[in-house]
């Protein structure tokens, strides 16, 4: 047992993205008109300059733990940034992408605020909030883009 757990930590030390990552759901404000986002939307979302919703409203990325598995899943996979690039990235989206520091507090601000999107652990969601398909698809459904390993 004692060497499996050795094992285990090991993997979760040099594979921490991959080992831990999980489902994690795009959600935005229950009145919302949008019912979904693409991915190639969702990938430029925090490159834009001007962040809108199709009908114009502005808008705001609200993001947890940048140092969970779910957020570095989400950096990786979508924007396509390594672990040693998210810092920076954050600092330089200050005006734009809201961090906090749990999936509960995510949850609030997106229910809040609206124009916000947010993204959480799949098992965070609430009825607060509306929960977006990515590609036409919802968490938990085979092919939906933001499944972790």
């Amino acid at each position: 047992m004692e060497k499996l757990w050795k094992l285990c930590l090991l993997v979760a030390v040099f594979l921490p993205t991959s080992c831990l990552a999980r489902d994690v759901a795009v959600i935005t404000h229950k009145e919302n008109a949008s019912s979904g986002i693409n991915s190639i939307e969702l990938s430029k979302l925090p490159k834009t300059d001007s962040l809108r919703w199709p009908d114009g409203a502005r808008m705001v990325i609200v993001l947890g733990d940048p140092e969970s598995a779910e957020s570095h899943f989400l950096f990786e996979k979508v924007f396509k940034l390594a672990p040693v690039e998210i810092s920076a990235f954050l600092n330089a989206h200050r005006d734009s992408i809201l961090v906090l520091r749990s999936d509960d507090l995510v949850i609030k601000a997106v229910a809040g605020r609206p124009g916000a999107i947010g993204v959480i652990n799949v098992y965070s969601i609430t009825s607060a909030v509306k929960v977006l398909k990515v590609d036409g698809k919802l968490p938990l459904e085979p092919g939906y883009l933001l499944h972790g390993n």
